[in-house]
């Protein structure tokens, strides 16, 4: 039975498409129904009971990293759940067994979360290289050229946040096995949107947090860990659930988990885990080439549309992603104008790096792209500067 895209069923399903057009995932998804019930109802059943239950909710934490891991293409027990991608990419750089004059790859396009902790290795002797973009893409052969053998670690996006552009993962993992070195991916902007298989791809380790294209809460990452990897990410965090015991607690023959368990120390935010599996199953239940199809049809669409009106294409053609950026007619200088004007109109959208960024996803439809376009047309080649 395939998913029902009607416009009746998608307002039961997604409630936020009756007060807005939405077209901002790439920041933070509206829950679905679905997920804001699995978690209202985990909340009033420790309201009601505590943790008497304690036995099913562990049970449930397992069954969403299996189902984790079967999104993705790994084993269960290459799956951790961790705060939030930040804490991944910190956990990482910090973690790896780094010698003064090794150095880690990266690009001039990533988030702060996939920079800022690479950089800081520097006060530890080790070279951050920073490979430059060239018309907003960053190919292999790019960053082949910065590689070298004290290289450690490559850490890419797999989509860039503020134009979509997409990483060839399975070119650059092959580049990394070939050169025994790490690849570190971040996923957020991608995982959800578009169908990922770690193993295929060839990724090491790969971090995403809930709450964009996985229809989940903020303050729920997925953590991967290959198993050929583990040796390379050790935990440098210990608490009693990342645990096994021989004895009770006080016993002294405690020992760390084989599998990714490892890395999560303490306490799970249970109701971000039940709600992380609610979106992956309504992701499931969608199918993940549909969702990719549908997501690139309507930004085909908002591409179309917009060019149409003067707007300047800024997403690398053609898009392959959930991520639109264009620049409005009259520039890059107003684009927080611009996202204040649209979202007076019931249009949510995010500036970014001179232009606007627009990313729909699978609940989404065509009636609210026009209905985007005819609030760009209703403001016009300018939109008023932002007080």
């Amino acid at each position: 039975m395939s998913f029902d895209f009607a416009p009746a069923s998608l307002d039961r399903e997604f409630p936020v498409r009756r007060n807005l057009v939405y077209l901002n995932h790439a920041a933070v998804a509206p829950l679905p129904r679905r997920v804001a019930d699995a978690m209202v109802a985990h909340v009033e059943n420790v309201r009601e009971r505590g943790m008497s239950e304690w036995r099913h909710s562990y049970a449930a934490v397992e069954a969403t990293r299996e189902k984790a891991a079967r999104f993705i293409g790994a084993a269960p027990s290459e799956v951790a759940f961790l705060p939030n991608t930040s804490w991944c990419v910190n956990l990482v750089a910090l973690a790896f067994p780094w010698r003064e004059g090794d150095n880690v790859v990266i690009d001039d396009m990533e988030f702060p979360s996939n920079a800022y902790p690479w950089r800081s290795l520097e006060s530890r002797g080790v070279e951050c290289r920073v490979v430059a973009n060239s018309e907003g893409r960053v190919t292999v052969d790019d960053v082949a050229a910065r590689v070298d053998k004290r290289t450690r670690v490559v850490a890419v996006s797999w989509v860039a946040f503020h134009n979509g552009w997409v990483f060839p993962l399975e070119e650059l993992g092959a580049l990394c096995r070939e050169a025994r070195i790490l690849l570190f991916v971040d996923a957020i902007q991608g995982l959800g949107a578009l169908p990922m298989d770690v193993s295929r791809m060839g990724v090491h380790v790969a971090a995403a947090d809930g709450h964009k294209w996985l229809y989940g809460p903020e303050g729920g990452a997925i953590f991967y860990v290959s198993e050929e990897a583990r040796d390379r990410v050790p935990a440098i965090m210990g608490g009693w659930w990342s645990l096994r015991y021989e004895g009770g607690y006080l016993s002294g023959r405690a020992k760390p988990y084989e599998g990714a368990r490892r890395y999560e120390p303490g306490t799970l935010p249970i109701d971000h885990v039940l709600g992380l599996a609610a979106g992956i199953d309504l992701l499931d239940e969608i199918g993940r080439d549909p969702v990719r199809s549908r997501v690139l049809a309507l930004v085909r669409a908002l591409r179309d549309g917009l060019a149409a009106r003067g707007w300047t294409i800024a997403t690398p053609d053609p898009p392959r992603s959930g991520i639109l950026s264009a620049v409005p007619p009259d520039g890059p200088s107003n684009v927080f104008g611009w996202a204040k004007a649209l979202d007076e109109r019931g249009v949510v959208v995010a500036p970014r790096e001179g232009a606007i960024r627009f990313s729909p996803h699978a609940g989404n439809d065509p009636a609210e792209i026009e209905r985007a376009l005819a609030a760009i047309d209703e403001i016009g080649e300018r939109a008023p500067a932002e007080a």
